[in-house]
C-alpha cells in the first residue's frame, strides 16, 4: 500500500510556524523552546533513493510505503526501514546433491530476485535471503534427484527454469519475484568424469568408424555405378562397329597401328568383305 508523505509535510511547517510564534510572542522562553521544536522537526526529515522504497510504520503499526526522495517522519512516533528494489543476486552455497542414478554432484548456483512489494518482505520475513536459501536448497535437492547426470549436465537450462518456478510458486506471498537462477558450475568425482571422458572418446570412435564404413560403401557403389556405365559404353561402341562397314577390320588395323610391332602389313581390301562375311555368321 503506497503512502503519501503530504500529510507529514503538513505538520513539518504547522510546527516550524508554532516554533516562530513562540519565539515572537515568550521572549528568551519562548525562543528556547521555539529552538527545541525546530530540532525536533528537523530530526524528522529523510532521504531516500530512487532505488528504494520506505516502509513507514507509525506507533508500532504498518502505514504503508513511502516512494524515494524527501521525506518527513514524526520522530519517535514514526520509523521507516528502507528496502532496495533493484535486481538482487545472491550466490547459493555450494551443495552436494544426489542424483538419481546414485552419483554425488557438487552445484554452485545464484540466484536473481527483486522486491516488488516492500510492505509484504518487512511484514512476512524477517531474513529474506535466508529463507529463499533454504527453499532453492531444499528444492534442488528434490529435482537433481529425480534426473541422471547425463540429463543433468544436458538439460542445465531446463533444471534452473523448473527450480525457477517452484520456488516462485513457493515465495508468491513473500513480495518478491525470482527472476533467474542460474547454475554456474557442477563438479564431477574425478573417477565418474574419468568414465565418462573414456565413454565419449569410445563414442567418438564408434562415430569414426560408422563414417568410414558409409564412406567405403557410397566408394563401391560409385564404383560398380562406373563399371555398369563403362559397359554400357562398351556395348554401344559394340553395336556401332557392327553396323557400320569394315567397322571392325578398321578397328583391327588400328590396334596394329598402335601397338610396338614395327612390322608393315598390307592388307588387300577384299580382306574387309571376308571380315564382314565372318561377322555376319
Amino acid at each position: 500500500m503506497e503512502y503519501s508523505n503530504g500529510k507529514q509535510w503538513l505538520i513539518f511547517f504547522i510546527f516550524i510556524i508554532i516554533s516562530v510564534l513562540i519565539a515572537k510572542f515568550f521572549g528568551i522562553f519562548g525562543i528556547i523552546i521555539a529552538s527545541i521544536i525546530i530540532l525536533y522537526t528537523l530530526l524528522g526529515i529523510r532521504i531516500v533513493y530512487n532505488y528504494e522504497r520506505a516502509v513507514l510504520f507509525t506507533l508500532g503499526y504498518y502505514s504503508g510505503v513511502l516512494k524515494g526522495g524527501l521525506i518527513y517522519v514524526l520522530p519517535g512516533f514514526q520509523r521507516i526501514f528502507k528496502v532496495d528494489i533493484r535486481l538482487i543476486n545472491y550466490d547459493l552455497p555450494e551443495q552436494i546433491l544426489l542424483t538419481a542414478d546414485n552419483i554425488n554432484v557438487s552445484v554452485k548456483s545464484t540466484i536473481f530476485y527483486r522486491i516488488i512489494d516492500p510492505g509484504k518482505v518487512i511484514m512476512n520475513i524477517r531474513d529474506i535471503q535466508r529463507s529463499i536459501l533454504n527453499y532453492a536448497q531444499t528444492n534442488m535437492r528434490d529435482i537433481f534427484g529425480k534426473y541422471n547426470l547425463n540429463d543433468i549436465l544436458q538439460k542445465r537450462e531446463e533444471i534452473s527454469t523448473e527450480l525457477r518456478s517452484i520456488i516462485q510458486e513457493e515465495t508468491k506471498d513473500w513480495g518478491i519475484i525470482i527472476d533467474n537462477i542460474k547454475i554456474q558450475d557442477i563438479e564431477i568425482p574425478s573417477e565418474i568424469l574419468s568414465a565418462l571422458t573414456q565413454k565419449a572418446i569410445a563414442e567418438r570412435q564408434r562415430d569414426a568408424e560408422i563414417l568410414r564404413a558409409q564412406g567405403e560403401a557410397q566408394a563401391k557403389v560409385i564404383q560398380a555405378q562406373g563399371e555398369l556405365q563403362a559397359s554400357k559404353d562398351f556395348m554401344q561402341a559394340a553395336k556401332i562397329l557392327e553396323d557400320a562397314k569394315y567397322g571392325i577390320a578398321l578397328r583391327f588395323l588400328d590396334i596394329l597401328r598402335n601397338s610396338n610391332n614395327e612390322k608393315i602389313i598390307v592388307v588387300p581390301p577384299d580382306i574387309f568383305d571376308l571380315f564382314n562375311k565372318i561377322q555376319k555368321k
